[in-house]
């Protein structure tokens, strides 16, 4: 008999984490779930802490690949070799609540959706962290297209269905979003459980950290995917959200414009001239402008109220 969960882990040069993640989802309240370990030819232990895990509990597979492809083709290898009927994918260096995986399946059922989210919290190398809420729209489906929401799969529960009709990215920045505006679109219900489930670390080791041109290329390429997917398949209401479309795709390029060596690349300016970024760019750079002159503008603007109604206010005041 098949589990209804498959927790899907791609795994990549994390032996310092990997045990905090694996423990984690083995702490699960819900037990009927398989854990799939795809190894994707890492260099260090986790090949072997992966096999380990794999003889300590039944629940867990072990995929081993021959080379390394990326973390969106580890998660496409970990879902073709799953067998759940609802699909969570967890990423190798963060963890997740005992009762992330009750909580969600249960939403899932009882509310018939095809995705359910959650908020999480982000951690950094320090230890700090901050709560993130996924401000998501269960009401108007149109609103959660572009680059307005938390990205991240890692904080959606699938139904099997969904990620069956995913385009995977080959690899890149800003790949979860690939994944998540397909699924937004096949999915015909969402619904959130407002609790904060997923902890996610901000791993300063990550290949998703570097900064190197090939990155900010991929990056480039999967945002001109979102872009043309929802083009193409949202028909007249993607002029609904043409404006944050447009604004995401600028902000991306004022990056490369103020790097001295990315900009070497034109592709990473040119790309979607539908965004008009030169016509963007002067109203942005003024408001930038604006900030570095007049960076208590809010305090200036309570002064200079004060001061035609004869009151005084303190630089100690709170603004």
């Amino acid at each position: 008999m098949y589990p209804r969960v498959s927790i899907i882990v791609p795994v990549y040069n994390v032996e310092k984490y990997l045990d905090r993640c694996i423990d984690s989802i083995l702490l699960q309240t819900y037990t009927d779930f398989e854990c799939i370990l795809v190894d994707d030819y890492s260099p260090d232990s986790c090949p072997e802490m992966c096999d380990r895990y794999a003889k300590q509990d039944v629940r867990i597979k072990v995929v081993h690949k021959t080379q390394n492809e990326g973390l969106p083709l580890a998660r496409k290898t970990g879902f073709e070799n799953s067998s759940g009927e609802y699909i969570q994918f967890v990423d190798s260096d963060d963890w997740i609540e005992p009762d992330m995986i009750e909580k969600l399946y249960t939403a899932a059922v009882e509310s018939g959706a095809d995705i359910v989210t959650c908020d999480m919290y982000k951690y950094n190398a320090l230890g700090n962290y901050s709560y993130e809420v996924e401000t998501f729209d269960t009401d108007n489906n149109i609103n959660n297209f572009g680059f307005t929401h938390l990205c991240s799969v890692c904080n959606k529960f699938f139904h099997r269905k969904i990620i069956s009709r995913i385009d995977f990215p080959k690899a890149g920045k800003y790949e979860d979003r690939v994944i998540t505006q397909q699924a937004f679109f096949y999915a015909k219900k969402i619904t959130k459980v407002s609790y904060p489930l997923y902890r996610y670390f901000y791993n300063p080791e990550s290949i998703s950290r570097a900064t190197d041109m090939k990155m900010y290329c991929e990056w480039r390429d999967n945002i001109f995917f979102v872009v043309d997917f929802l083009r193409n398949n949202l028909g007249e209401n993607f002029s609904l959200r043409e404006k944050h479309i447009n604004n995401y795709v600028n902000k991306f390029k004022f990056k490369i414009l103020c790097n001295k060596y990315l900009r070497q690349n034109k592709s990473l300016l040119t790309f979607y001239p539908e965004s008009k970024f030169y016509s963007w760019l002067f109203p942005h750079l003024m408001g930038k402008i604006r900030l570095l002159f007049f960076p208590y503008g809010l305090f200036h603007q309570r002064y200079i109220k004060n001061l035609f109604s004869g009151k005084k206010l303190s630089n100690n005041v709170e603004v």
